[in-house]
């Protein structure tokens, strides 16, 4: 075991509250990892849920693990010791199950170093009966698992809360390692790789998959239809972390609005609201001490739920401090902002994503630079005095006019107010499978980057504006991964075992970067993640992208119907 590893944990478990301790004896063992930090992994609200709910079922007991910080890891790889676990510091390759709570395309490198760090075999093919089953959940592998398909024994599609129970039972039955996964793929919600077999066409695109051992042709999501049943907070407190001591608990799931960009407005429909109760007790039940530990709420748009107000009102009269993850402008009121100050809230962020009126209806989110203006005038009437502004570059439709859009907009509300801190976060638009943006193109790192420096020089003189802009090279390899398929193996194997660089990887394989990132997707193709049943038609998801990008509104067709197109788009 690495003493300096094993002294870090031991630290962090002392600032901890509400760590679960629980005996292995005749427990199927759950190694539950992130493959990120700890820092990062403990501000994962869903991560902390899974968490809980296998320790609450009977005969299962989980760790936590994380991908080490730079000097543990560098301790690790010196004396060749294994990965451990949090609460027993035990190997995790000594563990039943090591289960992956994934969210983010950049982190699947991670998976392999996690991997590799546990001295796991990487691919599945080479893991005996000694060593754990791996499998993984979360939203990025739920709207598509093909990317890390080669690597994992057994994904969860969907939400996890309800399907726990009954791979708890299959694990526990004395099987080897086939039969449990044949097991496993006949519980809905479960998707065994090794049973689908994709052919490709001559030019590179899926033909579909050979379905074998019985598994369902489609792979239909789980999702929860009654939130109310599930404890809705986290479980543990830590001062290191982004939600330094405090506990998170989800207030809704999924959302109505139907952004075109967002995978999460879609994999997760319909969207569920938890009664008050539901998320007023499940905070109460986290508290771990008597201090009033401050609250996050969380949600896609926390002020969608009809009974918000209501909860930060019962919030406010127990003198608790909490903050939202998000709001949506066109929700933004009066009520809302003093709620928000007196919560301790102290600065409110809004996503117009868009410079541009015209370009935010085509990304659906119809909102125009009066109400912007006007939303920011609550909030500083309401008493804030810091902003925090979302933007994005690289939209389908996107023209020079609309990314100076956004330093003309950021500009006029930089000086309409005496903000203490005006901040605008710039990413990049990465298209997304079930999106009706699964068929565009992405940018060139090249244009990204541009962009972004247009906009970082401009505002640069602008008084008390801070810019931050994601890394575009970055964002490229995330829109790689994001609708990639099988293939991806090699790039990803030459990145680990290698050290090589993204471009370098696929130099080196001989595949190209455009076929995945760079290329327009026609109508009738197989998408690699056409076999999982998401809950959205595709024809939906192509009628809508018609929508953006035949009937793309142009400046003079903001107001009444389109004269170009004839679509009403107000």
């Amino acid at each position: 075991m690495s003493k300096q590893l094993a002294e870090t944990i031991r630290k962090r478990l002392e600032k901890e509250t509400g760590t679960i301790y629980k005996p292995h004896a005749a427990n199927i063992r759950f190694a539950l990892a992130f493959p990120n930090t700890y820092y990062t992994g403990m501000s994962n609200l869903g991560f902390q849920v899974v968490y809980r709910m296998l320790n609450e079922t009977e005969g299962a007991v989980c760790e936590r693990v994380f991908l080490p910080d730079a000097d543990d890891m560098a301790d690790l790889l010196r004396t060749n010791e294994p990965l451990i676990t949090m609460e027993s510091q035990m190997p995790v390759r000594n563990f039943d199950v090591l289960a992956f709570s994934i969210s983010y395309e950049l982190d699947y490198l991670n998976v392999l170093k996690m991997l590799s760090l546990s001295k796991i075999s990487e691919l599945p093919e080479e893991r005996g009966q000694d060593q754990p089953l791996v499998i993984a959940g979360g939203a990025a592998v739920t709207f598509n698992p093909e990317t890390l398909a080669p690597f994992f024994d057994a994904f969860i599609i969907g939400e996890a809360e309800e399907l726990i129970k009954e791979m708890v039972e299959i694990l526990r039955r004395p099987n080897d390692r086939d039969a449990v996964l044949e097991a496993l793929a006949q519980v809905e919600g479960i998707y065994i790789p090794k049973f689908y077999h994709p052919s490709y066409k001559d030019d590179g695109t899926l033909s579909g998959y050979k379905v074998t051992h019985g598994a369902p042709e489609r792979i239909r999501r789980r999702w929860v239809r009654n939130l109310n049943l599930y404890n809705p907070a986290s479980v543990i407190q830590t001062p290191e972390t982004e939600f330094s001591n405090m506990i998170l608990a989800e207030i809704a799931r999924g959302c109505g609005r139907q952004c075109r960009f967002c995978v999460a407005g879609h994999i997760y429909r319909p969207p569920r609201p938890r009664s008050p109760e539901s998320v007023l007790s499940g905070i109460k039940a986290s508290e771990r001490s008597a201090r009033q530990t401050r609250v996050g709420l969380v949600s896609a748009s926390v002020f969608d739920h009809p009974s918000s107000l209501l909860i930060c009102q019962s919030l406010i009269e127990q003198n608790r401090l909490f903050s939202i993850s998000s709001t949506r402008l066109d929700t933004l009121n009066r009520d809302i902002v003093g709620a928000l100050h007196a919560g301790g809230h102290e600065t409110l962020t809004l996503a117009p994503e868009a410079g541009s009126e015209r370009l935010r209806l085509v990304i659906n989110k119809p909102i125009s630079d009066e109400a912007i203006l006007n939303a920011a005038a609550i909030a500083w009437d309401g008493g804030f005095r810091s902003l925090k502004l979302y933007f994005m570059v690289g939209l389908p439709t996107e023209e020079t006019k609309d990314v100076h859009a956004i330093i003309h907009l950021v500009t006029k509300i930089a000086e309409a107010f005496k903000w203490r801190r005006l901040i605008v976060s710039a990413s990049c638009f990465v298209p997304k499978p079930w999106t009706p943006f699964q068929w565009c193109s992405m940018e060139h790192e090249k244009e990204l980057s541009e962009k972004l420096t247009t906009i970082r020089r401009a505002l640069r003189t602008v008084k008390h504006v801070n810019v931050s802009c994601e890394s575009a090279r970055e964002a490229v390899l995330q829109g790689i991964f994001a609708r990639g398929d099988r293939r991806l193996k090699e790039i990803l194997l030459l990145m680990h075992r290698e050290g090589l660089s993204w471009r370098k990887a696929f130099e080196n394989a001989q595949i190209s970067p455009e076929f995945y990132a760079h290329r327009q997707r026609h109508k009738d193709e197989i998408f690699p993640w056409d076999h999982i049943h998401i809950g959205v038609a595709k024809a939906y998801l192509w009628a809508e992208y018609e929508r953006a990008m035949i009937a793309a509104p142009t400046e003079e067709c903001l107001v009444g119907i389109c004269r170009r197109c004839g679509v009403c788009h107000t």
